[in-house]
């Protein structure tokens, strides 16, 4: 891991946020903010975080649907271990490992859980840039940067929901194109990754019927609204005074901002972006910054904390999860159902 450029460069663009945005706040702000904080609040916050986390594995259940029959309950284990992954481990890498734990424990497609993964990952980005444009309706984007997150999340979101459905939602092409592509490949590899890809096209496919649109798109709404209600809870501990849909923008706007690889959950880009709505908002820059400092803290650190406890628990070294991103494909894929 650390011989990797991706490593390196998540790790840079972290510090480098990390420290403009310490420089541009007063750092005794900070402290006398962090003083007057009641973090008895961080509890309660917690929990509605974690009941955020299972409400978005119904939609995961959804999307497996066409890989295997899994219950929510039981994907929340695997879910919360790619949330720590994710924070430890540059590039997003936790979806992979996610998929993997999955696959491993429950025997079933590591492919096609991970195009389940994909499809999740393609509904979050147009769901948070409906509620970005949706509050931002409501109390204005105000600033030129959060502006800016809008258009470029709007069109990047936009033109990749246009394409997947343009290659999905026929499924003879979609095997057309994946013949296409595997007849560029040596024969033998063709002919071992034939059978995941057709998994993965099985996957992608989960959302093609209107129930399950429906079931998605408002598992992934409710998901990220109870969340936004963590971050309410934790603008109590501050004793923030501002509307629901401003935890709504921030929420929206903190998450499209982490799409930018870094290390430690996003950090770094979370804090710049909850601290530009928070300014925004009305609140001194010391405090909104350190709001942002504790509400990213209580985003990931539970999260990581039970992710490492479950890994433990399912008797998996967390020095494995390294090499988890270079084992070989038919290593790691179990027998599709």
């Amino acid at each position: 891991m650390f011989r990797s450029l991706r490593f390196w460069a998540a790790l840079a663009v972290g510090v480098l946020l990390i420290a403009l945005f310490l420089i541009a706040t007063d750092l005794s702000e900070i402290a006398d903010a962090f003083e007057d904080a009641n973090y008895w609040y961080v509890a309660p916050a917690v929990a509605v975080l974690f009941l955020s986390f299972f409400l978005r594995c119904y939609r995961w259940s959804i999307l497996m649907r066409p890989v295997a029959a899994i219950s929510p309950r039981r994907l929340f284990s695997y879910s919360i271990i790619g949330y720590m992954a994710n924070n430890l481990i540059p590039a997003r890498a936790g979806e992979l490992i996610r998929a993997y734990v999955l696959g491993e424990r429950e025997r079933v497609s590591t492919m096609g859980t991970l195009g389940a993964i994909a499809v999740e990952r393609l509904f979050d980005g147009c769901v948070l840039v409906l509620m970005l444009l949706t509050a931002g309706a409501v109390v204005g984007l105000g600033d030129s940067s959060l502006r800016a997150i809008a258009i470029a999340a709007a069109a990047l979101f936009s033109v990749a929901l246009v394409a997947f459905y343009w290659l999905t939602f026929r499924e003879e092409r979609a095997h057309r194109l994946a013949d296409y592509l595997l007849a560029r490949l040596p024969a033998n590899l063709a002919r071992r990754l034939d059978p995941h890809v057709r998994s993965v096209i099985g996957a992608l496919r989960s959302v093609h019927d209107w129930r399950s649109i429906l079931l998605v798109t408002f598992f992934s709404i409710l998901g990220w609204t109870v969340e936004a209600g963590a971050y309410a809870i934790v603008g109590l501990a501050f004793g923030i005074e501002i509307g629901f849909a401003h935890y709504v923008l921030l929420l929206a706007a903190a998450n499209l901002a982490i799409i930018i690889p870094t290390f430690f959950g996003g950090a770094g880009p979370f804090e710049w972006a909850a601290k530009l709505v928070m300014v925004n908002a009305g609140l001194a820059g010391g405090l909104a910054a350190a709001y942002a400092i504790v509400a990213h803290a209580v985003v990931v650190a539970p999260a990581t904390i039970v992710g490492l406890i479950l890994l433990w628990t399912f008797g998996i070294p967390i020095a494995r999860l390294g090499r988890i991103r270079t084992e070989p494909l038919e290593e790691r894929t179990p027998v599709t159902p």
